[in-house]
């Protein structure tokens, strides 16, 4: 059995086939998605899905950075989390974080803060409703980790998608947070030499669905049926067997979001 810890049910790209295409993850092993919201609609519709789908969909609801210049309403968030008919189906803070690569070429200038100022936010959120976070972090994991240092307990939580170094691996590790492996795996040279690294008990599979399909599906949309592909690749680089990864990255994310 797998669990998809990452896959974007809730876009419109599955909006004409979304039943087929849980049924066919399914098919593949894949029993589990945990949805993260990035605005308000998908937020919204995260917590949808998770209610028609009970115990298959989990939704997490957060704000990326990428929503960080418009200003976007925390207490929304709130408002889903005190809603105790929700409580069964929220089991994350996210995807927040930090992207600056979005302002690759431009002055960026006063504008990371604003994204710095909404991740600290929806953190204290994470805190108060005690749950964890799927971080998004992008060109910037050195804030990331002085940000997270900087609120009053490091929330549990995962850096979807790892993009980052052997030293990036190792502080987070030490600040206790998993790490999210996606479909670049199987094309990636950077993460060829990272994944190795990263240990078992602290590695996540998610597909990232619509985006980052993997080898040998580039091209298509990516769906949470391809997580064996993944874990095939990341079993490889990692000396261990599909069963194997299956079982360490189920019971990782079962730790994680409690489900």
């Amino acid at each position: 059995m797998f669990i998809d810890t990452h896959c974007q049910l809730n876009f419109a790209d599955f909006d004409a086939d979304r039943p087929m295409v849980i049924g066919n993850a399914k098919k593949a092993g894949v029993k589990q998605f945990i949805v993260p919201g990035v605005d308000h609609n998908s937020c919204r519709t995260a917590v949808h899905l998770a209610t028609i789908h009970p115990n298959v969909v989990f939704a997490a609801v957060g704000y990326h950075p990428y929503e960080a210049p418009k200003n976007p309403d925390i207490s929304y968030l709130e408002s889903l989390l005190r809603d105790e008919a929700n409580k069964p189906y929220i089991k994350a803070i996210g995807e927040c974080g930090l992207d600056y690569h979005y302002y690759k070429g431009e002055i960026a200038a006063g504008r990371k803060e604003v994204q710095h100022q909404l991740l600290e936010a929806q953190l204290l959120l994470a805190l108060k409703y005690d749950l964890p976070v799927i971080l998004h972090c992008r060109e910037a994991f050195e804030d990331m980790f002085s940000i997270l240092r900087s609120v009053p307990k490091i929330p549990r939580g995962v850096l979807h998608c790892f993009s980052g170094g052997l030293q990036d691996v190792r502080i987070a590790e030490e600040l206790g947070l998993y790490m999210g492996v996606d479909g670049n795996v199987t094309y990636s040279k950077q993460l060829s030499l990272i994944v190795p690294y990263i240990p078992l008990s602290r590695l996540l599979l998610e597909t990232d669905a619509p985006y980052l399909t993997p080898v040998p599906h580039r091209g298509e949309r990516n769906e949470p049926k391809y997580i064996p592909l993944i874990a095939k690749t990341v079993a490889d680089m990692q000396h261990t067997t599909v069963k194997g990864m299956a079982e360490k990255t189920t019971e990782n994310a079962r730790a994680l979001f409690q489900i």
